[in-house]
């Protein structure tokens, strides 16, 4: 629910007001907060795109990350979206192929105060192929894992991918607490939430001009929030 009669109240007194956010085609925005007050984001509206010169590359830039983080804090939504993509025969019987999204936008409805600006940061997520799968081992004896059927128990099986195969970006699927045998959790980059580096080649690319298809190869978000006019403690005391 994008509202409430609290919020709609403080709306006809001129508290607060609904704005939508609208941007895209780049990998850095922002979304600006009013000095003394903050804004409710309570809406994302994400269009599907891809990305790359060629057909092929295009194909394995359907995936990015959609990071907002309020500057100076800890306080961030961090989203990831992978896009359909179908493939479909030129109509006038040329049998060029085309790459079109097959879905329309994805809607979500979500929750975030942020008391200063928000750095909203776009990426295409890396190809799974430059990546390395760890070599398949068992739990921990003490990690209390189900028996099969209902668990792994004492199978072996992958327990970390390391995002860009290089070491910098591991990532623990099973987390800290489900323990491995032989391997730990722990050094730089190693993480427990799936969440990729912000890097040069990751940014969001140009569309390719002379590409027909090019109206599906840039960004389009609509950020949709309430932005208030007083402190977050004023309007827990209205």
């Amino acid at each position: 629910m994008i509202t409430s009669p609290k919020i709609e109240e403080l709306a006809f007194k001129g508290v607060c007001r609904w704005h939508v956010f609208n941007t895209g085609y780049a990998s850095a925005y922002t979304l600006e907060v009013p000095n003394g007050g903050f804004i409710l984001l309570r809406q994302i509206i994400f269009h599907p795109f891809y990305q790359g010169a060629t057909r092929n590359a295009q194909l394995l830039n359907v995936a990015h990350q959609l990071s907002l983080v309020e500057q100076g804090s800890k306080t961030e939504l961090v989203y990831q979206f992978r896009n359909p993509v179908s493939q479909v025969t030129d109509v006038n019987g040329i049998g060029a192929v085309h790459n079109v999204a097959s879905t329309e936008a994805t809607i979500l409805e979500t929750w975030g105060v942020f008391k200063q600006n928000v750095e909203v940061d776009l990426m295409n997520i890396p190809d799974v192929a430059t990546g390395l799968y760890g070599a398949v081992i068992p739990f921990q004896t003490n990690a209390q894992e189900r028996p099969l059927p209902l668990g792994y128990g004492a199978t072996a099986i992958i327990p970390t991918f390391d995002i860009n195969g290089a070491g910098g970006e591991q990532y623990f699927p099973a987390g800290q607490t489900r323990k491995f045998l032989g391997i730990n959790f722990g050094g730089a980059g190693v993480r427990d939430n799936l969440r990729y580096d912000y890097t040069a080649g990751r940014q969001i690319i140009p569309a390719v001009a002379g590409d027909i298809d090019r109206q599906y190869q840039f960004p389009l978000m609509s950020f949709g929030c309430w932005i208030f006019n007083i402190p977050v403690s004023e309007y827990l005391n209205y």
